[in-house]
């Protein structure tokens, strides 16, 4: 299930268009509401499946990624998105008990990781720094 909503301005040009992709409803509606407020235009996919149906139709700058889901996970999304798209930045997300399979997905390709919980400061300055500014 896929959801779109678009953030509050547009500063000069097209504004970037991320992904989010998590299995917990209340932690993606957090990252979709903050990258939002960010000035984002965000998309979510509810797991890994998703992810990789929505990267394969493109149009994204970049995408915020859990590293725990079922089915396919967080590491193998990572690995995919390389072979298809090896241009899309990727920020991974992920609990201090599986850091390890973070630095594994950096090693892999994605950009960054950031361990939960972070705050709204950590969060923009990660994907700042990794996608750009919104617009």
């Amino acid at each position: 299930m896929l959801h779109l909503l678009v953030g509050s301005h547009v500063v000069s040009g097209r504004t970037k268009r991320i992904l989010v992709v998590d299995d917990d409803p209340d932690i993606r509606q957090v990252l979709l509401d903050r990258m939002s407020s960010f000035g984002y235009v965000v998309e979510a996919a509810t797991d890994g499946r998703d992810a990789l149906n929505a990267v394969q139709r493109g149009g994204f700058d970049g995408m915020l990624l859990d590293m725990l889901m079922p089915e396919i996970g967080g590491l193998e999304v990572v690995r995919r998105t390389r072979m298809s798209h090896p241009d899309l930045p990727v920020v991974v997300v992920t609990a201090l008990s599986v850091q390890q399979q973070a630095t594994q997905a950096v090693a892999e390709g994605a950009q960054a990781y950031l361990l939960k919980p972070f705050d709204a400061p950590q969060l923009k300055q990660v994907v700042e720094q990794c996608f750009g500014p919104a617009a």
